[in-house]
């Protein structure tokens, strides 16, 4: 299974908070392929509340053994038809949802909202 953690998902499993016993199952397992979004390592760098700068989140991506995401056309695209929610209006959430529609990733995310977007898989609990 190929997955793409969220920027919150991400930072739990690199700092060991609290994921769900599933979500942790599924990342440990070795047929699954990890994404993390280069966009989520622009969200965490420019979150001073973090205290992470890009190298720390490099090496986070390289320790967990993911493969880094960047943004395509393809993602831009999917983004242009994705539906609109008045509650869910995040720029980095609606990439995020269009990159993983668009790769056919199952996204693994706490985030309540994603399941308003009906052709998303998402993993949690």
């Amino acid at each position: 299974m190929k997955v793409l953690l969220d920027t919150n998902a991400f930072l739990r499993w690199t700092l060991d908070e609290g994921l769900p016993r599933p979500v942790k199952r599924r990342l440990s397992r070795p047929d699954t392929q990890c994404y993390v979004r280069i966009v989520s390592v622009w969200e965490i760098c420019i979150k001073k509340s973090l205290n992470r700068g890009a190298k720390e989140v490099e090496a986070a991506i390289q320790a967990i053994n993911a493969r880094l995401l960047p943004i395509q056309f393809m993602h831009l695209d999917e983004l242009t038809h994705l539906a609109w929610f008045e509650n869910h209006r995040d720029p980095f959430d609606r990439l995020l949802v269009a990159q993983a529609i668009s790769e056919d990733l199952t996204m693994i995310s706490s985030d309540q909202r994603f399941t308003n977007y009906q052709r998303l898989k998402l993993l949690w609990d």
